[in-house]
Parts: structure tokens; C-alpha cells; sequence
């Protein structure tokens, strides 16, 4: 269990790193391209950071209670900010669709687009791995695979882009719906609860 819980805790590093990273590049070709998609995937990473930090300091106590409340009120706080993201980004997709305005893919966006997946589809996998050692790693491995998805998303976007003028926009949408779920999904208490009593040692004395 310890090695798995130490494993656990780099994985987090690496997570948040690679949330920050990927968040700043995508936030950056998104504004400077007009791109919907990139800089609401951008948003969405950095925001699956605060979650990831709050999860490694419970690792690092065991993942026992301690650190419960912090990441109970962490997941509530992201979960209105995705569901906020999710509604910026069906109207700025909106207003592309009636207005025609359509960013000109490049290759610096498809490469970082591929990079993204290329990056997030191992992590996803690690924590896969390590999924059913505790609940609250069970959901960590889902924040993983939905940011992935979303970089899918992205790459599926950026192909598309060379050919269907409007691709951003649909891409857009297809963003905000997945994130608006995933808002939904963060604010259930009871998977928290859930979380707080699973795994060996959580010292949770939950009936």
C-alpha cells in the first residue's frame, strides 16, 4: 500500500505540472487564434489542478479524513467553475455559429493538440492502474480520463478544422457539455463520501 500511495503522490505532481503546462499553451493558441476550443481546454486543465494538489496532500497523510473537508469544499468551488466554463463556452460557440467566424487551424495547433493527448494518455493509464486502492483515486482517474477526453476533443477539432470551416464551434459545444457533466459529477457529496470511507486505514468510522 505504501509504494502505491507514493506512486500516487508523484503521479499527482506530474498531473499538476502537466495541467498547468498544457493549460498555459492551449489558454495561449486559443486567444491568439480565436480558438474556443483551445482556451476552454486551457481553462479546463488549470482548473483540474487545485483538485490534484488537494488529493496529493491526502496522500501524503494516508488518505484518511485528514484533508477531507479541504478537498470536499476544493471539488465544490471547481465544480461551479467547470459548469460556468461549460455555459462561456456554449455561448462563445453560439455566437461563432450565427456570426460564421471560423480560426484557421495551424500546425502549431494540431502538434500541441497531439502532444496533449500524447501526454495526458499515459497519465491516464498510470492512475488507471492504481484505480480500486481507495475511492478517491477511483475519481481521480476519472479527472484524468475527462481531461483527456476534452484533448481528444481538441485533436478531433483541429483535423476537422481543414475541412469543415465551422469545426471549432461544434468542437466547442461538444467541450461545454462534457464539462458541464463533469461539473455535475464533482458536485455529488455522497461520491465524496464515499471517498472518506473507502480504502484501508481511512480511520473513517462510517457505518
Amino acid at each position: 500500500m505504501k509504494a502505491e500511495l507514493s506512486r500516487a503522490s508523484h503521479l499527482a505532481v506530474i498531473a499538476a505540472t502537466a495541467g498547468l503546462l498544457l493549460g498555459g499553451g492551449a489558454l495561449w493558441l486559443g486567444l491568439q487564434s480565436d480558438a474556443i476550443a483551445f482556451w476552454g481546454f486551457g481553462v479546463a486543465a488549470f482548473l483540474q489542478v487545485a483538485p490534484t494538489l488537494s488529493l496529493r496532500g491526502r496522500i501524503r497523510n494516508g488518505l484518511g479524513n485528514t484533508g477531507l473537508e479541504r478537498d470536499r469544499l476544493t471539488l465544490r468551488i471547481v465544480s461551479h467553475l467547470l459548469r460556468l466554463l461549460a455555459l462561456a463556452l456554449a455561448m462563445a460557440a453560439i455566437s461563432a455559429l450565427l456570426g460564421g467566424r471560423a480560426p484557421q487551424p495551424t500546425l502549431l495547433m494540431l502538434g500541441f493538440s497531439a502532444l496533449a493527448v500524447g501526454v495526458l494518455t499515459p497519465l491516464w493509464l498510470a492512475k488507471r492502474g492504481l484505480a480500486g486502492i481507495h475511492p478517491a483515486l477511483d475519481l481521480d482517474a476519472a479527472r484524468a480520463r475527462t481531461l483527456l477526453e476534452l484533448a481528444a476533443l481538441m485533436l478531433v477539432g483541429s483535423l476537422a478544422g481543414h475541412w469543415l470551416p465551422l469545426a471549432d464551434a461544434i468542437t466547442s459545444l461538444l467541450l461545454a457539455l462534457r464539462l458541464f457533466f463533469e461539473g455535475r459529477t464533482l458536485a455529488k457529496g455522497t461520491t465524496l463520501a464515499a471517498a472518506a470511507c473507502g480504502g484501508s486505514g481511512s480511520g473513517c468510522g462510517c457505518g
